[in-house]
């Protein structure tokens, strides 16, 4: 199988205002402002190993199957769902990683902890993070009514209205602070004028795609954004061909990196190892999961048989392109768990779907590419 690849997507809601683009001054007011405000407002703590709550120990006696504590997986799946649900309505992926540290924050308020020793309350917390999201920075929202269904009856639309209150009191209304993609954003905007457009977009896919793999990673939680950004980019850097982009621009631009994010590009090497061995991790599971016959068998099929005739060839051919283009359309390698919710969700958003597809034009196969779908 070809290697792991990325269709570069345009850069128009990726990318700076043409008017603040090259003004170095203000994006690096700009990157000051949200470096404080992760590291104060809107602070996600690790709360891998936060102390239970006494509410929830002193229900664990009587807790059922439902109310196993949340691991890495639990939150691996809600993630895959979550931009499954972004992906079919065409909103953007960002949007996920603003629901997610909505739930990030909630959780490690008194108020939140106990989503963390059951699951069914987490499940709940993580879809209306969703919802919020999508209400706050999407031009429509989601409807109550299509969480219920989504829920597959887990839960009510009161449900909703109730954990959507509890957790932005939580939170303290606090719903707009920096991302991932936020910081990825201003940091390509330091990019030298001399890059070619299809470098940067290049540039910014494959850090992007390595941001959207963090977001489900819980480890990767003792990280702020603005560094798990910024590593994103070197690791972008360190895989583009020096024919793309010279060791020149390359050494200007980690200049300005430094200069105007106040931040050490070596210091990085930890969040830089994480971030690549994530995504080895992910190639991996897509290798491994190859039958080594079946391969063989394209590869033949795709050999020019000179002892039938040029019909039979045709024909030939034609087949194995078809079974070449099913085989490349294999569902993401980022994909570990089963998904529940994916069969409600393609039933009950279509209506949702052909609504939404006049405000967002985005190529569906670019999605593809990028997906965190769930085998």
């Amino acid at each position: 199988m070809a290697p792991l690849s990325l269709s570069p997507a345009p850069l128009d809601d990726a990318m700076l205002p043409v008017s603040l683009k090259n003004n170095h001054a203000d994006i690096a007011d700009r990157i000051a402002i949200m470096r404080i405000q992760e590291e104060t407002t809107y602070r996600i703590k690790d709360y891998r190993t936060h102390p239970r709550s006494k509410s929830s120990s002193t229900t664990s006696s009587t807790s059922t199957s439902t109310s196993k504590p949340v691991d890495a997986e639990c939150r691996i799946k809600m993630c895959e769902w979550c931009f499954q649900v972004v992906d079919f309505c065409k909103f953007r992926r960002e949007t996920v990683t603003i629901g997610m540290s909505f739930l990030d924050r909630y959780v490690t308020t008194p108020t939140g902890r106990s989503a963390l020793q059951n699951r069914k309350e987490y499940q709940l917390a993580a879809m209306t993070a969703l919802y919020i999201a999508i209400k706050l920075h999407e031009p429509l929202e989601m409807e109550t009514s299509l969480l219920a269904d989504l829920s597959r009856g887990c839960y009510t639309e009161m449900e909703f209205v109730g954990m959507e209150q509890q957790m932005l009191q939580a939170i303290h209304w606090r719903v707009n602070g920096p991302t991932c993609f936020g910081f990825l954003a201003h940091f390509m905007a330091l990019l030298p004028r001399a890059v070619p457009t299809t470098v940067a977009q290049a540039l910014l896919e494959y850090a992007r795609y390595q941001t959207e793999l963090a977001v489900a990673e819980q480890a990767l939680l003792i990280w702020k954004p603005s560094e798990l950004a910024l590593a994103a980019v070197l690791n972008a850097l360190e895989g583009l061909d020096v024919r793309l982009l010279s060791t020149r621009t390359r050494t200007k631009f980690l200049k300005y990196l430094e200069r105007y994010s106040e931040m050490s590009v070596a210091k990085m090497e930890p969040v830089q190892s994480q971030l690549s061995y994530l995504v080895a991790q992910v190639a991996s599971r897509e290798f491994s999961s190859l039958d080594p016959e079946r391969v063989v068998q394209q590869w033949q099929d795709h050999q020019p048989d000179l002892t039938t005739s040029d019909k039979h060839s045709s024909k030939s051919s034609k087949s194995s392109k078809k079974e070449s283009s099913s085989f490349s359309k294999q569902r993401s390698p980022v994909s570990v768990m089963d998904e529940p919710n994916s069969t409600a969700s393609t039933t009950t958003t279509t209506t949702t779907k052909s609504s939404r597809s006049s405000h967002h034009s985005r190529s569906s196969s670019t999605r593809s590419s990028r997906s965190l779908a769930v085998n």
